[in-house]
């Protein structure tokens, strides 16, 4: 310890002198004058400036089919020994029948867990065994699964997707798991209040339409049977109705030989194309509140039904929208947040569709403060709508859009992604390739005339989630109001205020 002690003495010694290598310090002699010896520092020259963003070349995508009638897309990409495996069948949550929403998402789930050759704990450990990635998802338009796996174990992979696709064994015992993964799900999404904003919203908007259902529901749950999953996948999950897209350092011969070898004797039959009804025509605002007593902050969306996703004026819409509230450098956050301080964040959004999709503004504020929020989301909106955005404006909002495009291909999953998009929305084969010179060709007219087309501030829907207690009274000002509880019941109905 005597000896620890007095080393650190040494250490502190040597550290006051500067270190073991420092001069003893002399002070200088009171009489001698300190010498400032002058630099000159060349003035500092303005980099220059960058030009024009260039549109990025999209890889190659190689299209085939497989004798069953499989459409294949592969994309060469990257240099890492890495593929990933993207099956889509083109029928989502839209199709499920009224009596049961979600059937499209218990077939997703349900397709890891188990084929007809391997229970859910043997394809856990076959896609272990490959180090491999499996996944599944689906959202209103598609069911997908998905294997990310390394190049040389390409076949293996094939095979392990092509048994989930078309042999899936939808086990009793597996399903009732899940049911009650689903039961605990639903119950902790019924106390999140932008679902609850999220599911009132499009309920209202689409009335009939299906896109009217964002999720399944308890009654749904418990009623789905092994026969409904059983049915879905014979109807729907079938080769001309499924499209694959593979994505990394792989030959594109090779994906199509190794398709063609696990999907080719794969039974194809027909489809039935759905139709829906046209979702419900607005001609005032109204407002929901979603009564939640213990709620200490509101969250409000407001929004309108817009335009489906291969709109030709979808681009000018997605400007207007980048202006309006797209990100944190746009109009909503910094006044809302910025300047007035009402919240954490304000943006707006629209989404994307194969039918007709809605726009949005959102924001999520104390009670006391949501009249006033309100008030600011339809002083932008009407503005937006009212003028066009100024030439500096429209080029910062432009700038983002198209300074961030290319992060959105750096990964084979969002290539995988972006390649799903074009042939689900059926989008021009050059879309990609061109999206950042279109972005920078929309005028200030341009931008104007979709958010007048498509933002509607006179019919929007106003929904807020909170204590309908606080909010209800100064949201008169904006249309009748009806108050429903959590679970969709009404419980009381508002006059709209009368102009003062």
């Amino acid at each position: 310890m005597r000896r620890f002690v007095t080393l650190a003495l040494v250490a502190l010694a040597l550290a006051s002198c500067g270190g073991p290598d420092a001069r003893p310090r002399r002070d200088p002699p009171p009489n001698e004058r300190t010498r400032v010896e002058v630099v000159a520092v060349p003035a500092q020259q303005s980099p220059p400036e960058s030009g024009p963003p260039r549109d990025i070349d999209f890889p190659d995508v190689v299209t085939a089919t497989t004798s069953s009638g499989l459409a294949t897309n592969t994309v060469r990409f990257g240099d890492l020994p890495v593929v990933y495996l993207r099956l889509v069948v083109r029928t989502g949550g839209a199709a499920d029948p009224a009596e049961l929403p979600g059937l499209a998402h218990f077939v997703s789930q349900m397709l890891k867990e188990g084929t007809q050759t391997r229970t859910s704990a043997q394809l856990a450990e076959a896609v272990e065994f490959l180090g491999a990635e499996l996944d599944v998802g689906d959202d209103e338009e598609n069911v997908y699964v998905m294997v990310r796996a390394l190049t040389d174990h390409l076949d293996a992979a094939m095979e392990l997707l092509a048994d989930v696709a078309r042999n899936p064994r939808f086990s009793d015992s597996e399903l009732r798991r899940l049911k009650a993964r689903e039961h605990d799900r639903l119950r902790l999404l019924a106390q999140q209040p932008h679902h609850l904003a999220r599911r009132t919203l499009y309920a209202e908007l689409y009335g009939a339409h299906p896109y009217a259902r964002i999720d399944t529901t308890p009654a749904a749950v418990d009623r789905v049977r092994r026969t409904d999953l059983v049915r879905w996948h014979g109807q729907h999950l079938v080769p001309n109705n499924t499209l694959l897209i593979a994505v990394g350092n792989v030959d594109p011969s090779a994906v199509q030989q190794s398709a063609e070898r696990h999907f080719g004797r794969w039974r194809s039959r027909p489809v039935r194309r759905l139709t829906y009804p046209s979702p419900p025509t607005r001609t005032e605002r109204q407002v929901v509140i979603v009564d939640r007593p213990s709620s200490q902050q509101s969250t409000i969306f407001v929004g309108n039904l817009a335009l489906a996703r291969n709109a030709p004026t979808f681009v000018r819409l997605e400007v207007a929208n980048q202006v309006l509230g797209g990100s944190a450098a746009s109009r909503l956050f910094m006044d809302l947040r910025e300047q007035r301080s009402l919240t954490y964040g304000a943006y707006s959004q629209v989404a994307e569709r194969a039918q007709v999709a809605p726009f949005v503004a959102f924001a999520r504020v104390r009670n006391q403060v949501t009249a006033e929020a309100v008030a600011g989301l339809f002083e932008h909106l009407d503005r937006i709508v009212a003028e066009a955005p100024p030439a500096e404006e429209l080029a910062n909002a432009q700038r983002y859009l198209s300074d961030s495009f290319p992060l959105q291909i750096e990964t084979a999953a969002r290539i995988g992604h972006m390649v799903q998009q074009l042939r689900v929305f059926d989008l021009p084969e050059d879309y990609w390739d061109t999206y950042r010179s279109s972005i920078r060709g929309v005028t200030p007219a341009d931008a104007h005339g979709a958010a007048q087309a498509y933002i509607q501030p006179d019919r929007a829907l106003i929904v807020a989630v909170g204590r309908a207690a606080d909010i209800a009274e100064p949201l008169r000002r904006y249309g009748p109001v009806r108050i429903i509880d959590t679970n969709g019941r009404v419980a009381s109905t508002l006059a709209q205020q009368a102009a003062e």
